[in-house]
C-alpha cells in the first residue's frame, strides 16, 4: 500500500512533473488519466490522506466536463470561480482525511460536494499562507543548509524585464516555474 509518506503531485504542465519527479513525487498528469481512479489504485481503495488544493479559481479548462462548465459560468458572469480542483480532492481523499485549500477563491462555489465530505467526515483546512509568520523558519534553515529552494528557480530577471517573463510563466512557456527577480539585474 502506498504509505502515508508518498506525496502525489497532479498537474499537466510536463517541467512541474519532472520537478514533482526529482523530487521524489508520484506524478500523475490530469489531461492523460483519471485522477480519482488512479488515486484509488494507489492507496489500494482507500484514498488519499490528504488533498491539497493550490490552483483554486484558476484550474485547466480542458480537465473535465465540469471544468469546462466552470469556465463557461465564468466566462457568462453566472459564477466567480472554477473549483473543479477542490471537488476532485473532495472525491480523492480518503474517509476522515483532510482536504487543505491554499488556491485562492474569490467568490461563491457552486456544486461542491459537501453532502459526501459531511458523510466522510473530512476535515477541511483553508487560508492564505501566513508568510511572515514562516518566513524567519525557513530562513534559518536555508542559511543552516538543512534545506535548499533553488532548485524550484528556473528563471532570473531584472524588474524591466518582469512584466514578458511573467507573460511567459502565464503561457506555460520555456520551461518557466519560479521567477527570482533582482531590481538591478
Amino acid at each position: 500500500m502506498l504509505g502515508a509518506e508518498r506525496v502525489i503531485a497532479i498537474d499537466t504542465v510536463p517541467e512541474r512533473l519532472a520537478l514533482a519527479t526529482k523530487s521524489g513525487a508520484i506524478t500523475l498528469d490530469f489531461m492523460k488519466e483519471d485522477i480519482y481512479e488512479r488515486i484509488q489504485e494507489l492507496t489500494q481503495g482507500r484514498g488519499a490522506d490528504a488533498c491539497i488544493d493550490a490552483v483554486g479559481t484558476e484550474p485547466e479548462t480542458k480537465a473535465s466536463v465540469d471544468s469546462v462548465i466552470d469556465r463557461i459560468k465564468v466566462a457568462t458572469f453566472m459564477g466567480t470561480d472554477r473549483p473543479h480542483v477542490l471537488r476532485q480532492a473532495i472525491q480523492c481523499c480518503r474517509n476522515f482525511g483532510t482536504v487543505s485549500i491554499v488556491g485562492v477563491y474569490g467568490g461563491m462555489l457552486d456544486n461542491i460536494p459537501m453532502g459526501s465530505a459531511i458523510n466522510r467526515g473530512l476535515t477541511f483546512r483553508m487560508a492564505q499562507t501566513p508568510v511572515q509568520h514562516y518566513l524567519p523558519k525557513l530562513m534559518e534553515r536555508i542559511e543552516k543548509g538543512e534545506i535548499d529552494p533553488s532548485f524550484v528557480i528556473t528563471h532570473r530577471a531584472t524588474l524591466d524585464e518582469g512584466p514578458d517573463l511573467y507573460k511567459t510563466f502565464r503561457a506555460k512557456k520555456d520551461g518557466c516555474i519560479k521567477v527570482v527577480m533582482k531590481p538591478f539585474g
